[in-house]
């Protein structure tokens, strides 16, 4: 949400931080009044957007100045009769918790925070040379904004892990990531969505297969939308840094994905069957079946390479990637996670 009251090139010395109170016990208890107490101008936010309650935490936003400097704010609250504190977070920490009988206190540093507060992603990253993986933890009890007024969409979560996963696979066997990586020439970068954020919808549900250049401004990140059976139906495609740019592709058109010297580095094709198919120069056509039956399909020109399962359960923080080949041999990945911030804690890679 943008500061109206600015012109254009101007940048605000406020800044908007959320935190996370988790609940022990979920359930729909009642925001607490929570008091901020800081030597400069730091205030509680009381809009909707930005004080709200899910079933499993409250989220509370404070406003306050911009500073550099060993700037540290106190929050405290009283604890409801029926729910309990299992952990407060900001800015991807857990805060040290003072107890003084119903009273919760805990002090957090603003120091040097810039651009938007980051307290509500729970992503787990993964990184190879000339790609990442950005996995959005989702869970139906932390759902907000739109995702909390219309039903959750459980299958459109699913698939859209399946495509990241199921996506990497092809693009490593294009050998593009590595091109990329030794080129200087930038990354790709496979996303899903979020349904746990007030502030930012991220709706309709989506994914995205984006060409991050080594200096952000002129990225190519396509949006890849999906119907209520987790198929692809229209990519969307921005330009990063350049706002109200872009263009819709539709089932059966090509989308080009070009480096900053004007070379085609990756074309991605949405198909008629809900599934996408991709290329790069001297390669053969590789394709991604539209989700179904818990898996995806993976395919060169028409003959079946494999396929990949994909296992989440957001509450223990337990992730697992199941890759089955022709020949019927198993590759097994196994993260495990924190599930109140995507941290990942551990990760057992199959060969």
């Amino acid at each position: 949400m943008e500061d109206s009251r600015l012109r254009p090139g101007e940048e605000s010395l406020i800044r908007k931080t959320a935190l996370r109170i988790v609940k022990e016990t979920p359930g729909m208890y009642g925001v607490p009044h929570v008091e901020f107490d800081a030597d400069f101008y730091c205030t509680g936010m009381k809009e909707e957007a930005f004080c709200y309650e899910t079933e499993n935490e409250f989220v509370v936003y404070v406003e306050h100045l911009l500073l550099t400097d060993a700037c540290l704010v106190t929050g405290s609250y009283v604890e409801g009769e029926r729910w309990k504190t299992a952990a407060v977070l900001c800015e991807g920490r857990r805060l040290l918790l003072h107890r003084e009988k119903e009273r919760v206190s805990f002090t957090f540093e603003i120091s040097g925070l810039t651009g938007k507060t980051r307290t509500l992603h729970i992503h787990s990253f993964i990184r190879e040379p000339g790609l990442t993986l950005r996995i959005e933890q989702n869970n139906e009890e932390r759902r907000a904004g739109i995702y909390r007024r219309e039903k959750y969409p459980a299958i459109q979560i699913a698939a859209a892990i399946h495509y990241e996963f199921g996506m990497r696979e092809l693009l490593k066997k294009l050998d593009v990531p590595s091109r990329l990586n030794e080129a200087g020439l930038g990354y790709l970068l496979l996303l899903g969505f979020e349904t746990n954020n007030e502030v930012h919808g991220d709706w309709p549900p989506h994914w995205h297969l984006i060409f991050r250049w080594p200096d952000y401004c002129g990225s190519q990140a396509p949006h890849i939308y999906l119907d209520e059976n987790g198929s692809m139906v229209r990519n969307v495609m921005c330009i990063d840094g350049i706002p109200k740019v872009g263009y819709t592709y539709v089932p059966g058109e090509w989308c080009d994905m070009m480096d900053m010297y004007g070379r085609k580095i990756l074309s991605i094709r949405l198909d008629e069957d809900g599934g996408i198919s991709v290329t790069a120069s001297g390669n053969p056509i590789l394709k991604m079946s539209a989700y179904q039956e818990g898996c995806v399909t993976l395919f060169e020109e028409k003959t079946e390479i494999g396929t990949v399962r994909v296992q989440n359960d957001t509450q223990e923080g337990l992730l697992r990637i199941i890759k089955q080949r022709p020949e019927h041999s198993e590759v097994s990945e196994i993260i495990r996670y924190d599930p109140l911030t995507g941290n990942i804690k551990s990760h057992i890679s199959g060969k």
